[in-house]
């Protein structure tokens, strides 16, 4: 079986350092897997953004775009749960019950009749 990858990329690869970006976006899934256990996964990728933005903020960290934690959250396939509450259903009493009329005698001769 032969790949598309030659043996001298493979080991390239295999000994590479990961890149700044890659450290700072694995800091910020961190923070975003953290956040979103103790929300009870409610919050969507926009109150994340909110909540990390403000508290890198306070930690004088480097803020993040909305987008970057959109697609992050995307990769980890993390999603916001909807819950939505409805109101039980209570029957009404009839106000108004019409006489039986036609006693299933539908059929009419011409139209506007019955």
């Amino acid at each position: 079986m032969k790949s598309d990858v030659s043996r001298a990329a493979y080991y390239k690869w295999l000994s590479r350092k990961p890149s700044n970006r890659e450290v700072e976006n694995e800091a910020i899934l961190r923070d975003i897997h953290l956040l979103y256990q103790q929300v009870d996964d409610i919050y969507g990728y926009r109150r994340i953004a909110l909540t990390i933005k403000r508290q890198r903020k306070e930690k004088n960290q480097a803020v993040v775009n909305e987008k970057r934690i959109y697609r992050l959250m995307q990769v980890s396939g993390l999603k916001s749960v909807i819950r939505r509450k409805r109101k039980p259903y209570h029957k009404s009493p009839a106000r108004h019950v019409a006489e039986h009329v036609l006693n299933r005698a539908f059929a009419s001769e011409k139209p506007n009749e019955k």
